[in-house]
């Protein structure tokens, strides 16, 4: 509020005019008021402009009093003073009106006509279908270019929708009246204190004789919006919006080549899941595109994207990756009759991934000949050599395992959210976390390459993918197989074509062949069989052991079903009872609110929670305690914080840090009976190491990861990323009713989903549709952690060993008589020495029919697995061959900070 003053107080009229003018008639004080003026030639624009333009409390009031509205005055026709002065003008000047109304009417239809010509004539709000590309929605649809571009060519009528979306109500002119006069109490008590006179006093004495009929909370003027973007305050949305949207829709009608924000709009409503009857009204109103339009955007832009990545697959100087993996769809699912059955589809996914050439060779990387004779040379490797963890690794895990644990303790103590230092712990533990061989830190250029009516899921589906991809890229045989092709896939993938490839060992050319394929595992997938290895290990028997998941799931009331268990679910339960085990080690749950340790404290902590809970020694020595409850802890933290290492060591594309874990699951897959994913550790550990030049391992590493966002921290697994694409088609941009169709998906539906979901993410955020607060979630999360560790303390857990036998869950079969009770077997084993016994007897097997010979090629013949019942617990997990840990839902595959999926930080599921 301003401390503006009038330069002729009260004071000074009482003596020039004596007191008998206060009560004089007010046809007097007006003509002395009048007459005043005409004696000092002052202007009537000029005092009238003064007036509303002054900033002095006591004229502000006046003039506010006169722009209000009064519904209680008792005179109907003086409710708003400004409606006086327009009769008034116009009773005793109708020709001026006239004039006035005959000469701005025409103006400002003229100035809204040509800047609406300016719109509609300007090519910058024209999009043409035809010539959409990948990277237009990154740069002409952008709803922020088109803001700015709208104040420029069409000022006014910018100006006029602005003042129509900003007139105040009577909600925002209270609340700023009410503001204004708390801001001038508060310096009127500031006056007090300091003996001056107030600008108050004066007022009281100019306005004893207020009129009861005015109220003082209508005498407020609209303010106009502050800053281009911001909502303003008392506004439920913001202006901008709806005027952006206003003009859009104006100039979409007039001329419907406008079409940038419509064309956006109408994506976005698509993408999103519109039907086709709202679209069609959205259309009508101007709002969007119709949905013929949206259906020829999807067809160019799809062609334009598989354009893109063969560009890519041809350059002379790019070096790039293929991904892929089988996508499956029902077709009329619900309309199955005894006469006829549903069908499904069987495709295929792909993409094509530029991988970062800093300090690579690309022709010796990618030379067959130099690929064919390194082949066989795994012969050389040993057990104890190439498999089997050595002290390095052990050291490096345990740094690695001190250093999650110290941020476990510092992100996740209750009221850790309130220490002055909490982010400088961060980003010093952050510095101090090992690394390896991190790669180059970019953006990743990904382009997806679209959907193939193949079903990869076999060998002859894999040939003919290969194929498929080789005459979409527009290559002949020999340019496709002169080089090596980094091919990307989950374990089947993988080995199916090295069925596929031995199968074809004496065919006519390198091409038939199969040669030229460098497959390559994928991480992701490897993230899911840990999962899967850990329900397994540790899931337990609730009733025998409550150190065992299946405990914990029961005491978090978690409903999923542990038969059919997908992957959100499974990793938020592992990742919480990780947790909330290192939050009881640490102290007291009662005291950790009120805990204020340094980080030298946590550190030194989290190494002696390493020595005693999570180290292979610590379980042993509970076990010669005879105290299963104890070594089932040290064994669960030991392989939970080792998935922890996995998943940071994908977000900070660490490859060295990966092959060291892939180490230590070669063992514990063996130990957990899952044999492939053992034998596939086993495979990337060889033939990196002697199959592969180091331009070539260089290249592969860096193709095991993607970063969208080109930040530090935020890689994904390759393989997760073509998952997301994945979900994208099959959820997203899926047809309706009869519409699904494998034509449709490869034409409209696969290659630019992408693109679309670059036009989604960018629409919400500009609109005001931000990510969803995690607050309930973090709640949710502290009491699942509170729960878990007030239930290890009744149970006394982490105090000490005491006698804790948890035998062999009984198979349901009878068993046969025994003339001798049996000694009971403890279910509580270590996976890892377990698989290293089973690979000292199978390791000769496993390299005997891997190496290639080159007197009889790829050996043929099968392996000869066993299956360990001591870890069965009546779950589908004891069936070891296959997966079972499904990832159906974006929640599955949401990694929003980087790793390998599974939901957020503290994703309840």
């Amino acid at each position: 509020m301003s401390s503006e003053k009038l330069m002729y107080d009260f004071t000074f009229w009482n003596k020039r005019l004596g007191p008998e003018f206060q009560s004089a008639r007010l046809e007097n004080k007006l003509h002395l008021c009048i007459s005043l003026l005409i004696y000092l030639s002052v202007p009537l624009l000029d005092y009238i402009e003064f007036l509303f333009t002054s900033k002095i409390l006591a004229i502000r009031r006046r003039t506010g009093r006169f722009m209000g509205l009064y519904e209680s005055a008792s005179d109907k026709d003086r409710q708003f003073p400004p409606a006086v002065i327009f009769r008034a003008w116009h009773d005793h000047f109708p020709s001026s009106l006239e004039h006035i109304h005959t000469m701005l009417v025409p103006c400002i239809k003229k100035v809204v006509h040509k800047e609406s010509d300016n719109i509609i004539t300007d090519k910058s709000f024209t999009m043409p279908v035809k010539q959409l590309t990948y990277s237009s929605f990154d740069t002409i649809l952008s709803p922020g270019r088109l803001e700015s571009m709208y104040r420029e060519r069409a000022p006014v009528l910018w100006s006029i929708l602005e003042t129509f979306v900003t007139a105040p109500n009577r909600y925002r002119r209270e609340n700023k009246i009410l503001a204004e006069y708390s801001a001038f109490a508060d310096a009127s008590e500031q006056d007090l204190e300091e003996g001056t006179q107030l600008e108050s006093d004066i007022l009281d004495e100019w306005e004893l004789e207020d009129d009861p009929n005015l109220d003082v909370d209508d005498s407020i003027i609209a303010s106009k919006v502050s800053s281009v973007g911001e909502k303003p305050k008392g506004f439920s949305r913001n202006p901008v919006f709806a005027i952006l949207v206003s003009i859009s829709m104006l100039a979409f009608v007039r001329n419907r080549a406008t079409n940038v924000l419509p064309l956006l709009c109408g994506l976005f409503f698509k993408i999103e899941g519109a039907s086709s009857r709202v679209m069609k009204m959205l259309s009508n109103i101007g709002l969007c595109v119709s949905l013929k339009t949206v259906e020829r955007v999807k067809e160019i832009v799809s062609t334009k994207c598989r354009e893109h990545a063969v560009e890519l697959m041809l350059s002379e100087h790019g070096l790039f990756c293929l991904v892929f993996d089988n996508i499956n769809l029902y077709q009329r699912k619900y309309q199955q009759r005894i006469t006829n059955k549903n069908s499904m589809i069987h495709a295929t996914n792909t993409s094509v991934i530029r991988i970062n050439q800093s300090n690579i060779d690309k022709t010796n990387a990618l030379r067959l000949d130099t690929k064919l004779s390194l082949r066989g040379r795994r012969a050389q490797a040993s057990f104890h050599k190439d498999i089997l963890p050595t002290k390095e690794d052990d050291t490096f895990i345990q740094s690695s395992f001190e250093n999650i644990i110290a941020e476990f303790i510092v992100r996740y103590t209750p009221g850790s959210g309130r220490w002055t230092d909490r982010k400088l712990m961060l980003d010093q533990v952050h510095e101090t976390m090992p690394r390896d061989r991190p790669i180059p830190l970019e953006k990743t250029d990904t382009r997806p390459f679209g959907v193939f009516d193949v079903n990869e899921g076999s060998k002859k589906g894999i040939i003919e993918l290969l194929e498929a991809i080789r005459q979409r890229a527009n290559m002949t045989s020999e340019q496709w197989s002169g080089q090596v092709r980094i091919l990307l896939g989950d374990w089947l993938s993988s080995n199916n074509f090295r069925h596929a490839r031995s199968d074809r060992r004496d065919d006519i050319d390198s091409m038939e062949r199969l040669e030229y394929g460098e497959e390559v595992s994928q991480l992701f997938h490897f993230a899911l069989q840990a999962t899967q290895m850990i329900m397994r290990s540790h899931y337990g028997n609730a009733v025998q052991d409550p150190t065992s998941l299946a405990a914990h799931k029961g005491l978090l009331n978690r409903v999923w079903d542990v038969n059919s268990a997908n992957y959100a679910a499974a990793k938020s339960l592992i990742r919480h009872s990780l947790i909330a085990r290192i939050m009881h080690i640490v102290i007291r749950w009662s005291d950790l609110s009120d805990w204020r340790p340094s980080l030298n404290e946590i550190r030194q902590l989290s190494s002696k929670i390493f020595k005693n809970w999570a180290t292979t020694t610590s379980a042993l020595a509970a076990k010669a305690a005879h105290d299963d409850w104890s070594a089932h802890e040290a064994y669960f933290i030991r392989d939970a914080l080792m998935f922890c290492e996995f998943e940071q060591a994908v977000a900070y594309a660490d490859p060295g840090r990966v092959l060291r874990v892939m180490r230590y699951w070669c063992l514990g897959f063996r130990g957990a009976g899952q044999h492939n994913y053992a034998r596939e550790c086993a495979e990337i550990l060889l033939h990196w190491k002697y199959e592969m030049t180091p331009d070539l391992r260089e290249a592969v590493e860096r193709s095991w990861f993607v970063n969208r966002w080109g930040e530090d921290g935020r890689w994904i697994a390759t393989d997760l990323y073509l998952e997301h694409l994945n979900l994208l088609v099959k959820r997203v941009y899926i047809a309706e009713g009869n519409g699904v169709t494998v034509d449709y998906i490869i034409n409209k539906g696969s290659a630019c989903v992408e693109a679309f979901r670059s036009v989604s993410h960018k629409i919400a955020t500009y609109f005001g549709d931000p990510d969803r607060s995690r607050t309930s979630k973090e709640l949710a999360f502290q009491e699942d952690i509170r729960a878990l560790v007030d239930e290890m303390q009744k149970k006394s857990i982490h105090q000490g060993y005491s006698e804790h036998f948890v035998p062999v869950i009984g198979k349901a079969a009878k068993a046969p008589k025994k003339t001798k009770k049996a000694t009971p077997e403890s279910s509580i084993i270590d996976v890892w020495v377990t698989g290293a016994g089973v690979w000292q007897t199978k390791f000769d097997e496993f390299k005997r029919l891997t190496a290639y010979d080159s007197a009889v090629g790829y050996p043929i013949g099968e392996f000869a697995d066993t299956h360990d019942s001591r870890l069965d617990n009546g779950t589908i997990f004891d069936q070891t061959n296959q997966s079972h840990i499904e990832f159906q839902t974006e929640h599955d595959l949401d990694c929003d900070t980087g790793g390998v999926g599974g939901g957020n930080e503290f994703g309840v599921q």
